[in-house]
């Protein structure tokens, strides 16, 4: 393991994880998230969606789902995300997103950061997964696999779901590909799922959240309440994972994001997923029930380990 506590002496590890889920977050947010990390002398794990940029055909959600309708007016989609990526795979064509910047992926791992799979097609993974067949969802796997391979010249060790989506086919699926890990969950701490008997072998890290974009949907805009908000979770948690987007922190949110990692530096040893995931396996890992809740400012469901207790006590906080 190749893990080195160096950004403080507290001793308590926090991992950031970087979803890439469009062509200009990639294009855009990673360069300047990897100038940003490196001066601060952060490591961090970048979740890339590999295939085709197809963020516009989320259009077809609002048809069906008052919240996304929501969440794309409170939080500004056009000036957050840009006019181009709300309309890709749509009314202008999808562009690729990681297998268009091969360098860059390249770089990522250059500079110390660990780059894992988080998606073929970012978008149909998000909607459509429950629909998707075993087949389908192999397929999906299997070009991101493919596409990391030629890129990096090895297998990925592990995997983020997109939109904290899962099935019990996923799952098992999943379970086949040899990882060291998946962050496929938001809330709880790590843990292999169980559904009903069938227990899973992949270790789960869960993101803590919430994310900027949650928050700017619910109403929060004023940095010092975006800061209580998300640190108030991070603190919470025994081994806290905080979810960032290219797109976002990346983009508007960049001296946010500054300002949130300097003031992390003081507290935890700033990691990798795979360096925590590390440490994990080499203790017990506890088996935990999948479950799925709903959170504030984000539309439908995400997958979670947290039981119905603080399920519950979580619903009626929000």
């Amino acid at each position: 393991m190749d893990l080195k506590l160096k950004n403080t002496g507290r001793g308590r590890l926090l991992a950031l994880k970087i979803d890439v889920d469009t062509h200009d977050g990639m294009a855009k947010g990673v360069p300047k998230l990897l100038d940003i990390l490196n001066k601060e002398e952060i490591k961090a794990t970048f979740c890339l969606s590999f295939g085709p940029d197809n963020a516009g055909k989320a259009i077809f959600r609002l048809f069906n789902d008052p919240l996304f309708l929501k969440k794309m007016l409170k939080t500004g989609a056009p000036r957050l995300y840009g006019l181009r990526t709300i309309l890709s795979g749509t009314l202008l064509p999808a562009r690729p997103i990681a297998i268009a910047f091969p360098d860059l992926v390249r770089r990522i791992e250059a500079d110390g950061h660990e780059a894992i799979v988080h998606a073929w097609d970012h978008r149909k993974w998000q909607d459509r997964l429950t629909d998707m067949t075993s087949e389908e969802i192999a397929r999906e796997f299997d070009r991101a696999f493919s596409a990391f391979q030629d890129i990096l010249d090895k297998r990925p060790e592990a995997v983020a779901a997109p939109g904290w989506q899962v099935t019990p086919e996923s799952l098992e699926i999943q379970d086949e590909l040899g990882l060291l890990y998946a962050s496929d969950l938001r809330g709880g701490e790590p843990a292999r799922l169980s559904i009903g008997d069938r227990i899973f072998k992949t270790l789960q890290i869960p993101s803590t959240g919430p994310c900027i974009e949650e928050l700017l949907t619910i109403g929060i805009r004023d940095n010092e309440y975006l800061f209580k908000a998300i640190l108030r979770q991070i603190y919470k948690a025994k081994y806290p994972v905080i979810p960032i987007h290219a797109e976002v922190e990346g983009g508007p949110f960049s001296r946010f994001l500054i300002r949130l990692l300097r003031m992390l530096k003081t507290k935890y040893n700033i990691v990798r997923l795979k360096d925590m995931a590390a440490i994990l396996l080499g203790g017990t890992v506890p088996i935990r029930e999948l479950s799925f809740m709903e959170l504030p400012g984000r539309a439908g469901t995400v997958a979670t380990s947290i039981g119905p207790e603080a399920l519950r006590e979580i619903s009626e906080q929000s």
